[in-house]
């Protein structure tokens, strides 16, 4: 279907999420969201009508660009920035996301992302008239560095992950318009009238703060990261980020009383993450599972990856790598399949034998792995 132009038009916000902005435009022309995509040009549904392209809000290709010019006279370059694709060779893999998507997986057994559903912070809801901000898709959203409290991940009514859309996950509603600052979640042929900008959130930690605006400033490429005080691409920080999530979560809890100042908050999180995230399902690699778990990840993980030289690097991965090994969980078939960084995987190294003659802590002796 060709575009049409759209008689009312408002601006994208910075950092504003593809549906977000969708939303918006929907509000002003008085229709829902979906007859607003479609008027773009922009075909949701894909050969059946239960099936919706996963690309939608993730990656951004010539013809949605100029589809979407000819509807509103936004710029593709504008259009480009409010899709995933922007934390391509980061903390995302573009390829990995749409791979999960078609695959019917969640995305965040793959690569840490919601493609549906988001957090928020409600005062910056309220303070923007309902923009969605892009990166807080990501699962190690877990703080607003603007107002300092911890983001809201699930509606307090309806129980369901923000913009979800309900019993089944949806790109935009086809059939009512959703107020922005609404949960709108499908329930009972009806949204979510939740107020979100009313729901009270917790102060977040200083050291969440700090630990999230650090991660912002890599995934943005604000900022040049390093391992071990040798200096890595965006791609290989996030890595070993991830690395360092997996370590911790499959050492819990005994790893609690390893680590050095670790705030009471950040145990609690990190126990109630442990019984959402179970290491003997196969879940160990997904990402947090709430914005207090990614909270109390950040707070524990960035000042590791932080040390000023490779020694320090490896003298603050041991309780993580050695407890991971003791509690029976870290076999060394998976730990040589995880993506790490040389200088990252060196460090691991020097705690756990990573070649063919490993010791397998869940079979108590040395067997040699194919």
């Amino acid at each position: 279907m060709l575009s049409r132009r759209l008689a009312l038009v408002t601006d994208p916000r910075t950092d504003e999420t593809f549906a977000s902005w969708v939303d918006r435009m929907a509000r002003v022309n008085r229709c829902p969201p979906a007859e607003v995509a479609t008027l773009m040009g922009l075909r949701l549904r894909g050969e059946y009508a239960s099936t919706r392209p996963p690309v939608f809000g993730v990656q951004c290709d010539e013809a949605i660009r100029q589809a979407v010019y000819a509807a509103t006279g936004v710029p593709g370059s504008a259009v480009d920035r409010m899709h995933l694709s922007v934390f391509e060779g980061g903390p995302l893999s573009v390829a990995e996301v749409l791979a999960a998507s078609k695959a019917h997986w969640p995305s965040a057994a793959r690569e840490w992302v919601e493609v549906y559903g988001s957090r928020t912070c409600p005062c910056c809801l309220l303070a923007s008239g309902g923009v969605w901000r892009l990166w807080r898709k990501l699962s190690c959203a877990a703080v607003c560095p603007e107002h300092q409290v911890t983001l809201l991940d699930r509606c307090p009514a309806c129980g369901w992950v923000l913009r979800w859309g309900g019993a089944r996950p949806r790109a935009v509603p086809a059939r009512w318009n959703r107020l922005p600052t609404c949960c709108a979640n499908s329930g009972h042929g009806r949204p979510c009238a939740q107020w979100l900008p009313a729901v009270r959130v917790s102060q977040a930690d200083e050291r969440a703060v700090d630990a999230q605006r650090r991660w912002l400033d890599i995934a943005y490429r604000r900022a040049y990261p390093t391992l071990g005080g040798a200096k890595v691409s965006a791609r290989q920080w996030f890595e070993a980020f991830r690395a360092c999530v997996i370590f911790l979560r499959l050492g819990l809890p005994t790893i609690l009383g390893r680590l050095p100042d670790v705030p009471g908050w950040c145990t609690r999180a990190l126990l109630d993450e442990r019984v959402e995230r179970d290491v003997y399902r196969g879940q160990f690699g997904w990402g947090p599972a709430s914005a207090a778990a990614a909270a109390a990840f950040l707070t524990v993980v960035t000042p590791l990856l932080a040390a000023v030289d490779r020694r320090e690097l490896t003298r603050g991965l041991a309780p993580l790598v050695r407890t991971a090994v003791e509690e029976g969980c870290l076999t060394p078939r998976p730990l040589m399949r995880l993506p790490m960084p040389g200088a990252f995987a060196r460090a691991v190294a020097a705690q756990v034998p990573l070649g063919p003659s490993a010791r397998s802590p869940r079979r108590g002796g040395t067997r040699r792995e194919s």
